[in-house]
């Protein structure tokens, strides 16, 4: 009788009903099935194991009751039963429903599918969440704080030379005096993000890119100067704190110099090709 679980793998391949096959159609997990062919029934509570096998032992043809009932043997304990008094007075034997087992099973089932979808709606919040941080501090985007929360801004990108030449063709051109000597000290002030590449006498040429409500103080120079802004909306641009309000609110590229001999500027606008 202590073989009963080599009989029910004997009956298994006898019948060629392989281990993959039985656990498609038991819904039990293929290493609780190898589990009860070899005897190892510590790997599940009682109730479970109880289920299980009278599972197995009905797909496969076998007697589910009586292998049961050697389980019981097998483990050493007794089947439960309920005593009722009949009119007569006489006791009967009655095993207890297994409706119970079933029910547990159900409830496991029921919780282990909620727990799954709890999971997958957590693994794609993270998910997601993770991709809005790799979109807030990208290379491509900045994000700022503006008056109803955190904004995503998209980055804007210094102008190249080549870009310049090979995109945009040249608006307009003004040169002009303006009424202040050097040394000559130029202030940025963005109300929208922009990119400007800067040269002053001989120092190196070097980029800034200015967010909202950033204010830039170049180095002093005394020579010349050349800035090539992305554009300049909503930016002002001061020098020894005179505003040069043609630099500003253009949509496109602007180049600026500015010369001391003499105190002189000169604008270049710039707009797309096409």
């Amino acid at each position: 009788m202590a073989q009963f679980y080599k009989e029910l793998k004997d009956l298994r391949l006898t019948k060629g009903i392989e281990l993959e096959e039985l656990e498609s159609r038991t819904k039990i997990n293929k290493k609780y099935l190898r589990a009860i062919e070899v005897g190892d029934f510590e790997i599940l509570p009682v109730p479970y194991l109880r289920l299980f096998l009278r599972a197995y032992a009905e797909e496969i043809g076998g007697d589910s009751q009586r292998a049961l009932e050697q389980l019981d043997s097998f483990l050493g304990t007794a089947k439960p039963i309920l005593a009722s008094q009949s009119p007569a007075g006489e006791i009967k034997d009655q095993t207890l429903d297994l409706s119970k087992e079933n029910e547990l099973l159900t409830k496991s089932n029921q919780k282990l599918r909620d727990d799954l979808i709890k999971g997958g709606i957590l693994l794609v919040i993270f998910i997601f969440s993770i991709f809005i941080i790799k979109k807030i501090f990208s290379e491509e985007s900045s994000a700022v704080m503006g008056g109803s929360g955190l904004v995503i801004q998209h980055q804007v990108n210094v102008i190249s030379d080549e870009k310049l030449i090979t995109q945009f063709t040249e608006d307009k051109f003004v040169e002009e005096l303006i009424s202040v000597k050097p040394p000559f000290f130029i202030t940025l002030t963005a109300r929208e993000q922009t990119a400007v590449k800067i040269k002053q006498d001989t120092l190196p040429v070097h980029s800034k890119i200015l967010r909202s409500g950033m204010e830039l103080d170049l180095e002093g120079f005394i020579s010349q100067a050349e800035l090539l802004f992305s554009h300049t909306k909503r930016l002002r641009v001061r020098i020894n704190g005179l505003d040069l309000d043609q630099v500003s609110n253009y949509n496109y590229p602007i180049r600026l110099k500015v010369r001391s001999d003499p105190p002189s500027m000169t604008v270049r606008w710039y707009r797309p090709i096409g």
